[in-house]
């Protein structure tokens, strides 16, 4: 396997939330902390940030938008309920907020509203693409005006899961639960072009990312033109096209992928949750955290995704160096005959043979040794199964469940993954996600606070040997 050296690391004190790679290498974190270039800032909780091309950099925090120009903040703009996500693509950028409204800024500074709520997912090429959490997807003008709408499928049971640009086609991803009768169960991918589909297929995989050509599945993977090119073990949730080649945020691991398959990996100290990248990807930036709250906060790492990929060199270890010691020669006849004893061969002598029996001895009257058969039998079983037969885990989410709604249109629930059948406990990780692949929880047994509407939540646990078992279920908010 073949790696690219790793330029710097930038440290960090909290978990990092946002990265830009542009004219400058800026990245902020939850504790308010704000790098931009050598300069530091502190200003509220940090969830994400953009930068135009003319090197304008805004920053989204939990009590609004902030704007800065040669490292001086040069305006600020309230957000009653914080900004949670910005999505750019050079000159315009889509603010969404803490209630899912989105609006749109230019590099001028100047806004326009979007009428939509609940907003999902956002993606900008010519147009702008909005995905809602109720499945409708709508393309927008630059400066605000809706131009299409996706007709909808159904009424009941479909998901949207990512959404992206191919040139001029919008790609939808869709998923269809099947609860009606005379619908399907479907993981779908949908090019239209002008407000006409295009084309429809059925991937059979659940897909999370899109960028171009490029596209990241849920199973583990990435798919280029709808075929599989690169099969990977955990989801890729960030992917960005560079034409001939991608590069996918897959757990630990940031790998560049051709059409023939992977090029490179790079292993980072935490989970690759967020990337950017220059337009000609000699300066990426990945950040992520390992999820231990026991450790430190890990480092913003920056790469140059166009140098020539070198081996990755193994590090020795204390076993390695077993095979280095000296090897000592020994005549059969000296360690089986008889003209000299074990404790010759031992160097113990006769004087602290007999002071060493008589204390043992000693110990022995002491001691009355008992031997419990059936907890010998027990003990042996274990070992047995250790030994002869692994028994994996199979995960167990429960069972579907459905839910009233409270006067705020969310209901809380309770996911519990105690049903797993773990007998030899060898389970040693546990993830709750949603539909889109998004952790939610780490923990065997937690509580969620969902909208009105379908939700597919999964149940992901890991053993010992990295092997792992998902189960997955419906819950209903009406």
């Amino acid at each position: 396997m073949l790696t690219v050296p790793v330029l710097k690391k930038f440290p960090t004190d909290a978990k990092v939330t946002a990265l830009s790679s542009g004219l400058n290498l800026s990245y902020g974190q939850t504790n308010g902390r704000l790098v931009i270039g050598d300069e530091k800032f502190e200003i509220s909780s940090i969830t994400s940030m953009f930068e135009f091309p003319n090197g304008d950099l805004i920053v989204g925090t939990t009590d609004g938008l902030h704007t800065y120009r040669n490292s001086e903040e040069i305006q600020q703009t309230e957000f009653e309920t914080g900004v949670e996500k910005i999505v750019g693509m050079e000159n315009c950028a889509v603010i969404v907020d803490g209630l899912g409204r989105a609006s749109i800024l230019d590099s001028d500074g100047d806004f326009s509203v979007i009428n939509e709520s609940s907003v999902l997912f956002a993606s900008l090429g010519k147009s702008i693409a909005i995905a809602t959490e109720a499945g409708q997807v709508s393309i927008y003008s630059q400066d605000g005006q809706k131009e299409w709408e996706r007709p909808p499928r159904g009424e009941v049971g479909e998901r949207i899961t990512s959404i992206g640009w191919n040139g001029e086609s919008l790609v939808v991803a869709r998923e269809g639960h099947g609860l009606v009768p005379g619908e399907e169960e479907a993981l779908e991918i949908e090019y239209w072009l002008k407000g006409n589909l295009d084309k429809r297929f059925d991937v059979g995989r659940r897909v999370i990312a899109i960028d171009g050509q490029w596209m990241g599945l849920d199973i583990g993977g990435v798919m280029f033109d709808g075929k599989i090119v690169a099969k990977l073990d955990h989801p890729v949730n960030r992917i960005i096209d560079f034409g001939d080649y991608c590069l996918a945020a897959s757990w630990f691991h940031l790998y560049r992928i051709e059409k023939e398959g992977i090029v490179w990996s790079v292993e980072t100290q935490g989970m690759v949750e967020y990337l950017s990248s220059n337009p000609s990807g000699t300066s990426v930036l990945i950040a992520g955290s390992d999820q231990n709250d026991y450790t430190e906060s890990e480092p913003v790492i920056l790469i140059d995704s166009t140098s020539k990929p070198v081996p990755i060199i193994e590090e020795a270890t204390a076993i390695d160096d077993w095979g280095d010691a000296p090897v000592v020669d020994i005549d059969a006849s000296e360690l089986y005959g008889n003209d000299q004893s074990i404790e010759d061969l031992a160097g113990i002598s006769i004087s602290n043979q007999s002071v060493q029996t008589g204390l043992i001895d000693a110990l022995t009257d002491e001691i009355e040794i008992q031997v419990q058969e059936d907890e010998e039998e027990d003990l042996m079983l274990a070992l047995s199964l250790d030994a002869d037969e692994v028994i994996a885990p199979t995960a167990n989410a429960g069972g579907d469940q459905t839910a009233i709604a409270d006067d705020d249109k969310t209901a809380i629930i309770t996911l519990d993954g105690s049903g797993t059948l773990d007998p030899q406990e060898r389970v040693v990780s546990w993830s709750w996600v949603d539909e889109f692949g998004k952790e939610i929880s780490d923990s065997k047994i937690v509580k969620v606070k969902l909208p009105i509407g379908l939700h597919r939540l999964e149940l992901r646990i890991k053993d010992r040997d990295d092997r792992w078992s998902s189960d997955s279920i419906s819950v209903r908010i009406d």
